[in-house]
């Protein structure tokens, strides 16, 4: 057959082997954007194991770089952050006083805080007060922490003594 058509058979081969890949290459290109824009959310990794379980011979470094290439990004799923405030309720809302109270001087106006902290066998729990004063620096009060009270659950502190 090459003797027919007046190439040698080094030279065919070498043709095929430049030919086949880029086909092989380009359906596989397809493919992946495909899956790509039919599933957003999904990174490199789910998608080399949807063309695996579809019968291709890919690895994830190969689609990592083609979807690199043809900029498939993922979108990132929003991180779960549960709800912290029930706005569904019959009871009285009372308006926030302190939004529009300018603080004149001292001992006016005093906020607090508490927040949870993880030690490696309890949590311990800081309270803090805060103090706006009248103190004005670049166009507003500015706030004196008043200093951090630590509020130590009893197996807390049971556990810091024994240490």
């Amino acid at each position: 057959m090459c003797a027919l058509a007046g190439v040698s058979r080094a030279g065919y081969y070498r043709h095929w082997h430049a030919r086949q890949p880029r086909q092989e290459e380009t359906a596989l290109r397809d493919r992946l954007q495909r899956a790509a824009l039919s599933h957003r959310h999904y990174g490199y990794r789910r998608l080399t194991a949807e063309l695996k379980r579809e019968g291709w011979t890919v690895n994830h470094k190969r689609i990592l770089r083609m979807a690199r290439e043809d900029n498939l990004l993922c979108l990132r799923r929003r991180a779960f952050v549960p709800m912290t405030t029930q706005s569904d309720h019959r009871l009285k809302v009372y308006p926030n006083l302190a939004r529009r109270l300018e603080p004149m001087g001292p001992n006016q106006l005093w906020v607090a805080d508490i927040t949870y902290i993880r030690l490696d066998e309890a949590f311990v729990y800081l309270r803090s007060f805060s103090m706006f004063s009248a103190a004005r620096s670049s166009g507003g009060p500015s706030m004196i922490i008043s200093g951090p009270h630590l509020l130590w659950r009893r197996s807390a502190w049971r556990w810091a003594r024994e240490r």
